[in-house]
């Protein structure tokens, strides 16, 4: 069976619906925006500890192996790790005590989010509009907190010198300071790196 999504058709099926439903309808796109912008927290989260060398994961990596696969190996067990572990890793990395704990209220924030919101019964169904207005406020309100905290993580690892940030016009460069760590500039020659 094919559904058509267009704009047509979602338009159509929206200029039928009762103005109650319409409003649960404006509270399930605000469900999913906020989870967006959680999610985006925790991959903004594995994708700057991702880069930065000096974030050391507990999984072995021999010399032996490429770089590569390295940071595969890496990306998986940050990725495998709930927030809270990685928040745990963090916070033996040199993080800045304010940092730290502004890490952990956004976990609390995301915490509640995930598995605490619908204890209330706020369910799309079982709402009135004054229902769904509020708690399309208090989600709009933990999507700005989520989508400030993927913004900040850089600026975190880099005050902890685990990251170099360079500001620039249009925004922040975030690079791992190692990255060139034991390249050899007589071997890089031929390609034009130095």
């Amino acid at each position: 069976m094919k559904h058509d999504f267009s704009p047509t058709t979602l338009r159509r099926q929206i200029a039928h619906l009762s103005d109650l439903d319409l409003v649960r309808t404006r509270y399930c796109y605000q469900i999913g925006s906020t989870f967006v912008a959680c999610a985006l927290v925790e991959d903004s989260v594995i994708s700057s500890m991702l880069v930065c060398d000096r974030v050391k994961v507990n999984t072995v990596l021999r010399e032996d192996i490429s770089n590569w696969e390295k940071l595969l190996l890496k990306q998986k067990q940050l990725q495998d790790s709930t927030l809270g572990t990685l928040i745990s890793l963090l916070s033996k990395q040199g993080i800045a005590p304010a940092d730290l704990s502004y890490l952990r209220w956004l976990k609390s924030k995301r915490d509640f989010f995930i598995h605490r919101f619908f204890h209330t019964g706020a369910w799309p169904g079982d709402m009135s509009e004054r229902d769904v207005d509020s708690l399309c406020r208090t989600l709009g309100a933990l999507e700005i907190i989520f989508l400030r905290g993927a913004r900040r993580m850089i600026h975190i690892l880099g005050r902890a010198g685990l990251m170099r940030l360079e500001v620039l016009s249009e925004g922040v460069l975030a690079f791992n300071p190692d990255a060139f760590e034991g390249w050899d500039t007589e071997d890089h020659a031929d390609s034009g790196l130095r």
